[in-house]
């Protein structure tokens, strides 16, 4: 049976942050843990709705101060301060309020992509509102990450982005990867994120220096009635906040049997490091 949960890194985007800094905020966060991490200063909770801010949901955050989750347990019930700042969520005075039974309740909500998982048929429209199907780059090696072009957070659907440029230029010393590789980019707000918007936005970052080859990148949006299935197949956690939207982040590299070969849900990733996991399975068509 397929594993599936609700999870999210550092999801926290405020509405309305225009283009100046935003002030720290303060919230009070009640929460079961699912999983710790104190090497990496990292705890995983389900937390319930948060006034003002975000939906019930998983969710990891990092920690002020690791010594506060050394000996917490998956069930464990906890209070804490949620700090939200401009870029992300961090989890300060960490108290445990009730010992749990080692085990953490489950969470169905969110499927959680696999290595191996195939894809399935999703339909999308690109941005020079040509309708496309993920079946339609079998063969080739695909990479999708999920954006909107409202993200006002540099370090989130702009940052997907620059990652994906700096996955081209690595893999220029690829033979035939140009040929064999194609980025997308898929919106999770269509309402807004017209062919026309998204042909705008994608000029901003496909571009290639003269003489340059260039890559096969498409920026793309589903249909308001199909965004759900998708966002949930990739694990991908939206929610609307005025016109903007907090949401994880999800990016996924398929080979070229349609399968999942490898699923980031942070901003974290190596661009370096996916270029060579790009060149290794275009070595192998």
């Amino acid at each position: 049976m397929k594993k599936t949960r609700m999870l999210a890194s550092f999801v926290i985007a405020l509405a309305a942050i225009g283009c100046q800094s935003a002030p720290e905020k303060h919230y009070a966060l009640q929460a079961e843990v699912i999983s710790t991490s104190p090497v990496r200063g990292l705890i995983t909770v389900k937390h319930g709705d948060i006034p003002g801010l975000m939906p019930a949901m998983t969710m990891q955050y990092s920690v002020a101060d690791t010594r506060q989750i050394e000996k917490l347990q998956p069930g464990d019930k906890i209070s804490a301060d949620l700090v939200v700042s401009e870029s992300k969520g961090l989890l300060e005075k960490i108290a445990l309020v009730s010992k749990g039974t080692g085990a953490a309740s489950p969470d169905t909500s969110q499927h959680i992509p696999e290595k191996g998982d195939e894809v399935p048929d999703f339909a999308l429209v690109n941005q020079d509102d040509k309708p496309i199907h993920f079946h339609d780059f079998r063969g080739k090696v695909l990479l999708v990450t999920f954006i909107y072009t409202r993200c006002p957070l540099p370090d989130f659907c702009p940052r997907m982005n620059e990652n994906f440029r700096e996955i081209q230029k690595q893999l220029l010393a690829t033979p035939l990867s140009q040929a064999d590789t194609v980025f997308l980019s898929i919106s999770f707000d269509p309402g807004h994120d017209t062919p026309a918007v998204l042909k705008n936005y994608a000029s901003i970052y496909n571009k290639q220096a003269k003489g340059q080859p260039s890559f096969d990148w498409q920026f793309a949006a589903p249909s308001e009635k199909d965004l759900p299935e998708i966002a949930n197949f990739f694990g991908l956690v939206t929610q609307k906040e005025g016109s903007q939207i907090i949401h994880s982040l999800s990016t996924t590299l398929i080979g070229p049997d349609g399968k999942i070969q490898q699923w980031y849900d942070s901003n974290d990733w190596d661009p370096a490091q996916v270029a060579q996991r790009v060149a290794e399975l275009l070595l192998k068509t």
